[in-house]
């Protein structure tokens, strides 16, 4: 036997005139290969297609993890080990089971990790051909499947074809009908004569609080202010229980128009709006006007009262810049 290579023994046949004797002639692994392709081609290429086992199949049985190291060499070690070990095993004598179990689970873990490690580098180097083969071999499934429903199809007679096939139709006709009632409807929806409202017209809908997302458009700062001020007035009031003999009064107001032609027709009409504004302040008592809520009502009053004898637009507010009230 020599390093590395393989030997065997080969007897020569006997010549003529010669003496029996047995020699032996060293032949290598390679020119063992060659004397076997010469004689059976095929079985030396069976032989140079087997490769390395596959690591995507590669089996791990737990079951020969004990083979090597026993529960008895455990014990061993526990008993013979110096120090801490000798002690605890003695008081605690299952102790040396307990670690034989976690030795051999964590040995089974670590070569299931190994297992898994070399089987996803497997499947991620050969990705694209594992994926192809997937394919193909779903490909053969489905062919499979149609051949033998054909075949099942052709089985069967006329009157059986013409059923199938009429149930085939009809259940692609209710499924139909359900996709359309669930969608648009079977039917379609009936179309308004007349447009009820331009949103359904609209590119785009928005939606907004008319209570805290609006500007009010005349007190916009955008836009221009209608307000007159008034000349100063004062009026004597009529008595109350808190009054004195002679209550007297003097205002100031703001009033505000809806357009500049109302505050133009009451600059105009001046003489005849401030009698209006005396008029109807005489009628308010010394404890309405001493208030707030006096106050309000006096202005509400004046605006309605401004508004009666008014030709263009109205009056929307009326409020006060100045009140002095004597009892």
């Amino acid at each position: 036997m020599v390093d590395n290579e393989s030997t065997t023994k080969v007897e020569d046949e006997k010549k003529d005139g010669a003496p029996e004797a047995e020699s032996e002639e060293l032949l290598s692994l390679e020119s063992l290969d060659s004397i076997i392709a010469d004689a059976d081609p095929e079985f030396s290429q069976a032989l140079n297609e087997i490769g390395p086992d596959d690591p995507a199949n590669v089996e791990i049985y737990n079951e020969g993890l004990e083979l090597e190291y026993t529960l008895a060499d455990e014990v061993k070690l526990w008993k013979e080990t110096p120090g801490r070990r000798q002690k605890l095993v003695k008081i605690f004598p299952f102790l040396p089971a307990i670690s034989f179990k976690i030795k051999m689970k964590r040995t089974a873990f670590r070569l299931s990790w190994a297992k898994w490690k070399e089987q996803a580098v497997y499947r991620i180097k050969n990705a694209g051909p594992l994926l192809l083969a997937w394919l193909k071999n779903q490909l053969k499934k489905m062919k499979a499947g149609l051949g033998a429903a054909l075949a099942v199809f052709k089985s069967f007679s006329t009157v059986k074809k013409i059923a199938f096939m009429g149930l085939v139709v009809v259940t692609g006709l209710v499924s139909f009908v359900l996709y359309k009632m669930a969608t648009k409807g079977l039917l379609p929806p009936e179309e308004d004569l007349f447009v009820s409202s331009m949103a359904d017209w609209s590119q785009q809908k928005n939606q907004y609080d008319p209570k805290t997302e609006t500007e009010s458009f005349y007190e916009s700062t955008r836009t221009s202010q209608n307000i007159l001020l008034m000349k100063k007035m004062t009026v004597n009031l009529r008595r109350s229980a808190e009054a004195g003999p002679n209550p007297m009064g003097a205002f100031e107001f703001y009033v505000e128009g809806t357009a500049s032609e109302v505050v133009v027709e009451i600059k105009d009409r001046e003489p005849e709006m401030e009698d209006l504004f005396l008029r109807t302040i005489e009628e308010m008592t010394f404890d309405q006007l001493s208030t707030g809520e006096g106050k309000k009502l006096l202005c509400d009053k004046l605006r309605k009262e401004v508004n009666k004898v008014l030709t263009k637009g109205y009056v929307r507010r009326i409020f006060i810049k100045t009140a002095i009230i004597k009892p």
